[in-house]
């Protein structure tokens, strides 16, 4: 990086205990032909990736944490030490082609209105994984909890998903998901970061929320990353918290 100026792009990955995947998702930003600034917060550094990221991938930012923050207080982690014109939240598990963060950015300066860009995620085979949502709602959140079970939740789940809707150019969307997330810098610093009481889920749902009183929302289906992390069970504990969370989005 030039002792000039800043990069216009920054990232921050938030990881806690993540599989080998970590390490190509941070070669993928290393590869991008844009310049950047990479931030990789450690909620258990504890671990040993965090000693293999820094070895094998010199020149990304890591902070070790002494605790789990959660997703939201782990990216606001960064926030303070943000110069960037845009910032991307990432999660460690998705890949992507080395154009993607130049076109993306090229995209917001040619959108002022814009204030957060999302693309389209596929899994390893392909398959679109649909992650712009509708606002939450009840029936929404009901949806994805029981969309397995018979009855009209996986017709409300398509509806929340927008899985019932062909998005063929780029949508304004309510809600876009943390997996892949480009912001405004100077937006997020605006909106005091992400909340930190959603430690598993939401923290991107209220981000969108609060987003919206200051720009769009743009999904945009011609540019794709790979999320390579297959859905975890979830045990009693996690499903407890992730219920608080939800009553916690509906009642703010």
């Amino acid at each position: 990086m030039s002792i000039f100026t800043e990069p216009v792009l920054s990232a921050c990955i938030v990881m806690y205990n993540p599989g080998m995947q970590v390490l190509h998702t941070v070669q993928c930003f290393q590869e991008s032909n844009i310049e950047l600034e990479l931030h990789v917060v450690d909620n258990a550094p504890s671990s040993t990736m965090g000693m293999h990221l820094q070895w094998q991938c010199p020149g990304l930012i890591y902070s070790a944490q002494r605790r789990d923050l959660g997703y939201g207080a782990g990216h606001n982690v960064v926030l303070p030490f943000l110069h960037s014109q845009y910032h991307l939240l990432c999660h460690p598990d998705v890949s992507f082609d080395e154009h993607l963060l130049s076109n993306m950015v090229a995209y917001m300066e040619r959108n002022p209105e814009c204030v957060i860009l999302t693309p389209k995620v596929v899994d390893e085979d392909g398959k679109e994984i649909h992650l712009p949502k509708r606002a939450p709602t009840v029936k929404y959140l009901l949806s994805s909890a029981l969309r397995h079970i018979p009855g009209p939740f996986k017709t409300w789940y398509e509806e929340y998903t927008l899985a019932d809707s062909e998005l063929r150019a780029p949508t304004s969307v309510e809600v876009a998901h943390g997996c892949f997330l480009l912001i405004r810098t100077a937006a997020l610093r605006q909106l005091n970061g992400l909340d930190p009481k959603f430690f598993y889920s939401h923290a991107d749902s209220d981000l969108s929320r609060r987003a919206l009183d200051i720009g769009s929302i743009v999904y945009h289906p011609e540019m794709a990353v790979t999320h390579h992390q297959a859905e975890k069970s979830r045990n009693l504990p996690e499903i407890c918290k992730r219920l608080l969370e939800v009553i916690h989005y509906l009642n703010k």
